[in-house]
């Protein structure tokens, strides 16, 4: 028998599942009801990777669906920390105008990192 593989969509699901204190079932129970708890259990054992419910289950445990399929990027989706501002709103800006907030927000950290160090 092989073995399953590293880093699998199955290992990726329990993994998120484990996190957010879901069993099998609760998880399922979160989803379109034609997806049990057995389905589940076959994408954990890696019996079934190619489920059209993965997007769908990545919602339901509040992670990244690409990290979920393919293992890459960051497992949570970062919480947008400006919610009076809408996402689209900054991604239309143009690019300098980006640039400048990025070097904005760079310089603040470096400011409160060296407040921190000050105050220890």
């Amino acid at each position: 028998m092989t073995p399953s593989p590293v880093n699998s969509i199955g290992e990726r699901l329990l993994t998120a599942r484990k996190k957010r204190g879901l069993s099998q079932e609760a998880l399922a129970n979160l989803l379109d009801p034609s997806l049990s708890q057995s389905a589940i259990a076959h994408i954990e054992n890696g019996r079934n990777e190619s489920s059209r419910h993965l997007v769908w289950i990545a919602a339901a445990l509040h992670v990244r669906a690409e990290w979920l399929v393919t293992g890459k990027g960051e497992m949570f989706e970062v919480e947008w920390p400006w919610p009076e501002t809408p996402r689209y709103t900054v991604v239309e800006l143009p690019a300098p105008v980006l640039e400048d907030i990025g070097d904005y927000i760079k310089m603040k950290i470096g400011q409160q990192a060296k407040n921190t160090k000050s105050h220890d």
